[in-house]
């Protein structure tokens, strides 16, 4: 009878324990959303915290609050998000309007010109239209960049940047450029999509000539390629932003502008596994691609 009252004694104290311990939890449950409530309600930086040793509500804040900063990570991004189309929207309406209130201002001003002033008023509407093709061929460029799917095989770097060097050979003799190639002989592989590859490159050297002046660098050297060109204006330059979609190098807002092949460089680099950054050295324009290891 005694060992009988001694087990059911022992079977009311761990009842009256489960029982206060599943209380304890409610209550931690109870306080820990209204918490959550809180913070969501007042949008704050605050974190839950509890005082409870129970580790599997521990657990539940840990998860809530890392829910919390993802929450407010994808806020965040989707604000720059939402700040960088507007501007793209901006810099598109302007590069479209300009040309285009150009052209027709020469337009109207064909009625009673002479021959003379005629044949360079229609060469200067040409030239605003040719403007005009031009961003919508980039525009385009651009999207379908977006769009493309990626076909990975193992890739020589070298050779690819050689042949972008040589597609521009014309473009860069006609503008006087010097090119200084440091490609190393060693093969340098990248498992990658060879044409968005060879597009990388060929926007790299592009912008060099369209915007650089004189000289132009080429480096290949282990998992690092460097196009690096002289530059007019380089402090106006925001390094920071030179990847940017539609960022314009000049305040004034002239016809010379980074565009879309930089932008298009970093998508295609990233999806790849590689990086792409930017900086200056001295007078120089200096764009690097990091392959991954």
């Amino acid at each position: 009878m005694t060992a009988l009252w001694i087990i059911c004694g022992i079977l009311a104290v761990i009842l009256v324990f489960g029982l206060v311990r599943f209380l304890g939890v409610k209550k931690d449950i109870r306080q820990l959303g209204k918490r959550l409530d809180e913070i969501i309600r007042t949008d704050t930086n605050a974190q839950l915290t509890t005082q409870t040793f129970d580790k599997d509500i521990v657990s539940l804040a840990k998860s809530a609050n890392d829910l919390l900063a993802k929450s407010r990570q994808d806020f965040f991004k989707a604000q720059r998000t939402e700040a960088d189309l507007k501007r793209a929207i901006s810099n598109i309406s302007h590069d479209l309007r300009t040309p285009l209130t150009s052209a027709k201002g020469y337009l109207q001003m064909l009625a009673g010109a002479d021959e003379e002033a005629v044949s360079r008023y229609l060469g200067i509407i040409k030239g605003r239209l040719d403007t005009l093709t031009a961003l919508m061929d980039n525009l385009f460029t651009f999207s379908r960049a977006m769009d493309e799917n990626i076909f990975v095989k193992k890739v020589n770097v070298g050779n690819v940047l050689k042949d972008a060097i040589t597609d521009s050979y014309v473009e860069l003799t006609r503008k006087g450029f010097t090119v200084e190639s440091n490609i190393t002989s060693s093969p340098v592989y990248w498992n990658c999509d060879e044409d968005a590859l060879k597009r990388i490159f060929q926007n790299l050297v592009k912008n060099a000539y369209i915007h650089g002046n004189s000289y132009i660098r080429v480096t290949l050297k282990d998992n690092k390629i460097e196009i690096a060109n002289k530059a007019a204006g380089l402090n106006e330059i925001d390094i920071a932003r030179i990847f940017d979609r539609f960022y314009t190098a000049d305040a004034a807002r002239t016809h010379k502008r980074t565009g879309l092949g930089l932008a298009i460089a970093k998508e295609l680099t990233q999806r790849m596994g590689g990086q792409i950054s930017a900086n200056k050295e001295g007078d120089m324009l200096v764009v690097v691609i990091t392959l991954p290891e």
